[in-house]
């Protein structure tokens, strides 16, 4: 089902973002009240040193983890969503349209203040692009001026299917980010899998050090890293995860993926 390089074709067949959403992001999953203990620790990376604004944000998403840029909507002028998975885009424009067959994001509405910021990401979000991570040029055709800030969300550890790629694939999509712009990650450690639904999705294992490492080779300086050791009882086996990863890094050089 995967190619030499990626998880293409089983996420184009198989991956069902409403069943995400459902397993992971409703109020009744066993997963939801451990998100507070992630979602702080990606504020805290966001904040950490001065909190990171300007222009334009771009998301790489593959799942819509709309709920990452809610709380951080306000210090953007705009939003742009980019994905390699088609359903994903797809979910991602119902529900900025806020279609009747939209994605339901009624249990993150109840957090407080979460409807209007929400209204926010709506009137901010001026594009959903399809994005080839394996591409020197992520959005091509499209042509974009480089971002202030690359918000990279449990993504091309899902996507690709060894290190090298992930490396590569990092690379290129840090071509939409101006030098001295700022990337945000977080990405889940060591993990081999998730369930969406009955689904059992392939997940690229990753460590700590391999995430630091990496982002310097892409021509980073890394800011500040935290770690949210899982807090799930193990026999809840939605995923294999240890931890969640939220990074910050500044762009320091521009490289090309060859490099």
């Amino acid at each position: 089902m995967a190619s030499a390089v990626t998880n293409k074709e089983f996420y184009d067949d198989y991956f069902d973002s409403r069943q995400y959403i459902q397993t992971y992001l409703a109020q009744q999953s066993e997963f939801f009240d451990d998100l507070t203990g992630m979602f702080n620790g990606f504020l805290k990376i966001f904040t950490s040193g001065g909190a990171v604004e300007g222009n334009t944000l771009i998301q790489i998403l593959l799942a819509p983890f709309i709920h990452y840029t809610v709380p951080i909507c306000d210090y953007f002028t705009e939003i742009i969503f980019a994905s390699p998975h088609d359903k994903t885009i797809e979910e991602v424009e119902k529900w900025l349209k806020n279609k009747p067959d939209a994605m339901d994001l009624s249990d993150i509405q109840k957090q407080k203040n979460c409807d209007e910021k929400l209204n926010i990401v709506r009137r901010k979000a001026k594009q959903v692009l399809k994005c080839d991570v394996l591409s020197s040029a992520p959005l091509s055709p499209i042509s974009l001026p480089q971002a202030d800030c690359l918000l990279l969300t449990h993504c091309l550890e899902l996507f690709v299917i060894d290190k090298k790629t992930f490396c590569g694939a990092l690379k290129n999509i840090s071509s939409l980010l101006k030098t001295g712009g700022h990337l945000i990650l977080t990405i889940s450690l060591g993990c081999t899998y998730f369930m969406a639904g009955t689904v059992k999705c392939p997940h690229l294992y990753l460590d700590d050090e391999f995430v630091r490492s990496a982002v310097i080779e892409a021509g980073y300086v890394v800011v500040d890293l935290h770690i949210c050791t899982r807090q799930l009882n193990k026999s809840y086996d939605v995923s294999d995860f240890t931890a969640i990863c939220s990074l910050k890094a500044r762009k320091e050089r521009e490289m090309s993926s060859d490099t």
